[in-house]
């Protein structure tokens, strides 16, 4: 028997288990590699002095645009964490390995993360 070697992923349709595992993945990815690095950036400049830090606080009111980058930073990483928690928690077994419990806290922790994206936009903007 042949096994499929170009699988579409777009056309499969995925449990949403499924597919916050995958973007639990893919937001690790972007943490590592855009996150930190900019994180790291902004404190160099938050730290030198009170006038960097003064500009650079300017700088981000006055533009949305690094506002907004900032904000989806910091909400891709809040994504990252609530994902992460769940994860563990399925490792430590503290939450059923039943396919039910699985399909149920990943719908516990979408609505989690939702509310506290939601909180986050109302309080930033």
């Amino acid at each position: 028997m042949k096994r499929p070697v170009n699988i579409n992923l777009l056309k499969i349709k995925l449990p949403l288990t499924a597919l916050l595992s995958i973007t639990h993945r893919l937001s690790g990815m972007f943490v590592f590699f855009i996150v930190l690095p900019l994180t790291a950036i902004s404190l160099y400049y938050l730290a030198q002095s009170l006038e960097s830090y003064e500009q650079f606080t300017a700088l981000i009111e006055s533009n949305f645009s690094l506002k907004f980058l900032f904000l989806s930073c910091l909400i891709i990483f809040k994504y990252h964490i609530f994902t992460g928690v769940r994860h563990m928690l399925m490792d430590f077994h503290l939450i059923s390995e039943s396919l039910n419990a699985a399909h149920r806290s990943s719908q516990i922790t979408l609505m989690l993360f939702l509310i506290d994206s939601i909180i986050t936009i109302l309080v930033v903007l």
